[in-house]
């Protein structure tokens, strides 16, 4: 038997690689433009076509905005088609992402030996490479594959490429239709199919046009995903039992919700409610369906969006509980500030029921931010770096972090917070004879809130935590038309502001002080707020 491997992401076909595959199927491949030797003989064209989907596992951004079964009907559309003008077999595959790796074409391969039972052993002697991406050309040719390179042997003007059209039709305003490629590049096997489903160019235009998604399907590159829930998921059930009592049962929607593991915990109390999440990030997308498939909202009814927070899901007053567990912060920090905040919490009043609860757990800053205060930090505590010195590595790496001083941590966040562009200003002095730094009391709690983040420095320093003390919340809230909660009878049903005194233990305490000028120690600034709001019944 004797294949032409085809791999590649195949969010469409186009009509030139149906052109090209004929030729393909017509003759030995050695005839073709630009045919890369390898070790096979082909004396006549492949036997079969083996269409390998990678990043099968990967939707909803913009690297991979088509779902793969929608991607898998394409192709299968596409090969009969093709098919109907000469016989051949073919096979479609999903390989999965396994991001950059020199091993690619080595992993593909072996992905097709398994997911076939061992029937199909590709081989640099019994296959060619259909492939016009140069860097994976590189990768088939050191495994001694042969290349037929489509669109690279073409004259000029060469022919769209898929992800040409794919970004063609995300730009477009008024429907795929209108771009010049997809109306003349695209395969009649994707015409028919976005006919057929057409909230899939919808897709793709949506996340194309998302001002806050990145091109991996989140809102930032820096953010390690693995250390990020694994941090937020060890005080998970810690942050459940802050809102659990204010939860109100039916449908139930937590924004932001990262891998799932707060419904997860939800769950348990309120099986017979409709739960939801929303997030940006295409890396907890799968991480919420994994759990999904686990079972672990045991006989709820899920569903995920992965979908922008600012995006208008849900009908008018249609939820009974919205949730928002450190999500605010985002909002303001990837957004437009307060304009953006405003405008997000009064979509949350819009869909809310009569009654319904808004319940938000975040970081706040402290009161009377903009005085003037002292702050310690220890030299004692790591490797003492001078502010030069600070600012001269390059790296922002855990274990070199690690080493830092307290000190030299401020100096690195003074550097880093917000690219430099905050307004974070400082002087250096002494106060009851030890070094000391003079702020904002706000960016001494800023401080305080990320020195300790050291697997997401990079991502924590786009993100402002400190900018409303907790009046200012109240009374933001109150504008948008809600209706605060304040219990003094029961805190688990009052909004309230803490300190968290396992962060002052582990965190503050011999490495940090916060001073009036005089010199006079201050109490720690909050690390948390409850607030829990609801939409005025009738």
């Amino acid at each position: 038997m004797s294949y032409l491997l085809f791999p590649g992401r195949h969010l469409v076909n186009t009509t030139f690689q149906g052109k090209y595959l004929q030729r393909v199927l017509a003759g030995p491949p050695a005839t073709l433009p630009g045919f890369i030797a390898g070790r096979a003989t082909l004396a006549g064209p492949p036997a079969e076509i083996i269409f390998a989907i990678t990043s099968s596992n990967q939707e909803n951004s913009r690297f991979n905005p088509v779902p793969f079964h929608v991607r898998a009907m394409g192709v299968d559309r596409f090969a009969r088609q093709l098919r109907a003008q000469g016989k051949f077999r073919y096979r479609v595959f999903g390989i999965p992402h396994y991001g950059h790796t020199e091993h690619f074409a080595a992993f593909t391969v072996k992905e097709i030996a398994y997911q076939s039972e061992q029937a199909i052993q590709l081989t640099p002697e019994n296959c060619v490479v259909l492939c016009s991406t140069p860097e994976v050309v590189r990768l088939y040719r050191e495994l001694g594959f042969g290349i037929v390179p489509a669109e690279l042997s073409a004259p000029e003007p060469r022919p769209a490429t898929p992800i040409e059209i794919i970004r063609e039709i995300g730009g477009q305003k008024h429907g795929w239709r209108a771009g010049r490629l997809a109306g003349t590049q695209l395969a009649a096997s994707h015409v028919s199919l976005f006919e057929d489903f057409p909230e899939v160019p919808g897709r793709i235009a949506r996340l194309y046009q998302d001002p806050l998604t990145n091109q991996e399907g989140g809102l930032t590159a820096a953010r390690n995903y693995s250390s990020y829930a694994r941090g937020m998921n060890e005080i998970i059930r810690l942050k459940y039992l802050d809102i659990q009592k204010a939860v109100r049962g039916g449908r139930i929607v937590d924004e932001g919700c990262a891998d799932g593991a707060l419904l997860a915990e939800i769950s348990r109390d309120f099986p017979d409610s409709d739960l939801f999440g929303i997030d940006l990030s295409a890396e907890f997308a799968g991480r919420f369906m994994e759990r999904q498939q686990a079972g672990e909202f045991g006989g709820a009814y899920v569903h995920f969006f992965h979908r922008n927070l600012f995006d208008r899901i849900f009908e008018p007053a249609s939820l009974d509980t919205t949730i928002c567990n450190s999500t605010l912060h985002e909002i303001w920090s990837y957004g437009e500030g307060e304009p953006s905040v405003r405008s997000y919490l009064a979509e949350k009043l819009r869909q809310l029921r009569p009654g319904g609860r808004l319940l938000i757990r975040d970081v706040v800053g402290p009161q009377a931010g903009g005085r003037e205060v002292l702050l310690w930090c220890a030299e004692d505590d790591g490797e003492n770096l001078a502010r030069a010195e600070i600012a001269r590595h390059a790296g922002r790496d855990h274990d070199w972090l690690q080493t830092l001083s307290t000190r030299s941590r401020f100096y690195l966040f003074a550097w880093d917070f917000l690219g430099g562009g905050s307004g974070f200003t400082f002087t250096e002095g002494v106060g009851q004879n030890r070094p000391v730094f003079r702020l904002t009391l706000r960016w001494a709690a800023e401080f305080l809130s990320k020195k300790d983040y050291l697997d997401n420095w990079s991502s924590e320093m786009n993100e402002e935590f400190c900018f409303w003390d907790f009046p200012k919340w109240k009374q933001v809230l109150t504008e948008t038309g809600f209706q605060v909660f304040e219990n003094p009878n029961s805190a688990a049903e009052s909004s309230r502001v803490y300190t968290n005194p396992w962060i002052v233990e582990h965190r503050h305490a011999g490495h940090v002080k916060i001073m009036e000028l005089d010199g006079k120690a201050l109490a720690w600034p909050p690390t948390n707020m409850v607030l829990i709001a609801g939409r005025p019944p009738g």
